[in-house]
């Protein structure tokens, strides 16, 4: 799992990134997918994150698919179950910033 190739938060943020990145991946449960899906492409999945790290309603949504209906699912969840995330941080110089992170299923 990590972050598009566009990051709004280019290398001076790179710590706020991992902290992002830690959080969905704790939240990212594929325990439940069907245990003889070995791989899969990418899941892309993007989101809004405001100043003090809340996620709007309806921000989380699935921008490239898998496939696979409940791996997507399973991806999209993982950012929804992880929100509300740190604020921003302070030296960011806008008030939000949309998110793409990719999905890879390994097992």
């Amino acid at each position: 799992m990590g972050i598009g190739n566009n990051s709004p938060f280019g290398t001076q943020f790179g710590w706020y990134v991992n902290l992002l990145r830690d959080q969905v991946a704790r939240n990212w449960r594929t325990s439940d997918l069907d245990p003889r899906l070995r791989t899969a492409p990418q899941v892309w999945v993007t989101f809004t994150i405001r100043r003090d790290g809340s996620v709007p309603t309806g921000s989380v949504r699935i921008t490239q698919r898998s496939g696979n209906q409940s791996l997507d699912y399973s991806a999209q969840r993982a950012v929804m179950d992880a929100a509300p995330f740190q604020p921003l941080p302070p030296q960011f110089q806008r008030n939000e910033v949309e998110i793409e992170f990719r999905f890879e299923l390994r097992r």
